[in-house]
């Protein structure tokens, strides 16, 4: 992972200011993605807080551009977009008793699980024509998984909205897996 946009230069102070908070906080999307195997360079710097952490994190950056949309709040700094509300998909006691720690940009953070964000990434589904690259990241945070937690992932799926392509995304996510997996496995036998 590259460490050479603006975003990763302002990670130390953003983590400074909501540890300082007491915000719970998770770096999620492309910079988890390649914490969990995508290698491609990241461009920016996504930060989830809890959906209702939105008031504090205003007050929290002053100057950020700021926008909501529905139940979405953004707060734009240089390189980093810091987002309260994701739907379902929320920084909630679940997903936190699974976060971990992983270094990015020189420090250790707090970092979205690895199902989660495959998840997130699967339902954005955007591709090159956007500029996006959801289905590979899933593709490649799966590759460098031994496991997944299907229990919770379901769970988790279970909890969003729009659920004809909530089935449809993940149908899309075990078949990849499938696939994943034999290519692996294929891999291995080769090499014995």
């Amino acid at each position: 992972m590259t460490d050479e946009f603006e975003g990763m230069t302002r990670l130390r102070e953003v983590a400074a200011i909501l540890d300082g908070a007491s915000v719970s906080w998770v770096i999620f999307a492309g910079t988890a993605a390649s914490v969990y195997g995508a290698d491609r360079p990241v461009t920016d710097l996504d930060i989830l807080v809890p959906a209702g952490e939105g008031e504090r994190l205003k007050a929290l950056f002053p100057g950020a551009a700021t926008t909501r949309e529905q139940d979405l709040l953004h707060v734009g700094l240089p390189g980093v977009d810091l987002l309260a509300g994701l739907g379902a998909i929320d920084l909630d006691g679940e997903m936190a008793s699974r976060v971990t720690r992983h270094k990015v940009g020189g420090i250790r953070v707090p970092v979205i699980p690895r199902e989660d964000n495959i998840l997130l990434k699967a339902m954005m589904g955007r591709g090159a024509e956007e500029g996006k690259h959801d289905w590979e990241d899933v593709e490649a945070m799966m590759a460098s998984a031994q496991s997944l937690d299907w229990t919770y992932l379901r769970w988790r799926a279970s909890t969003l909205n729009e659920p004809a392509k909530v089935q449809v995304v993940l149908e899309r996510v075990e078949s990849l897996w499938r696939q994943v997996r034999g290519k692996i496995e294929e891999g291995t036998s080769e090499q014995d």
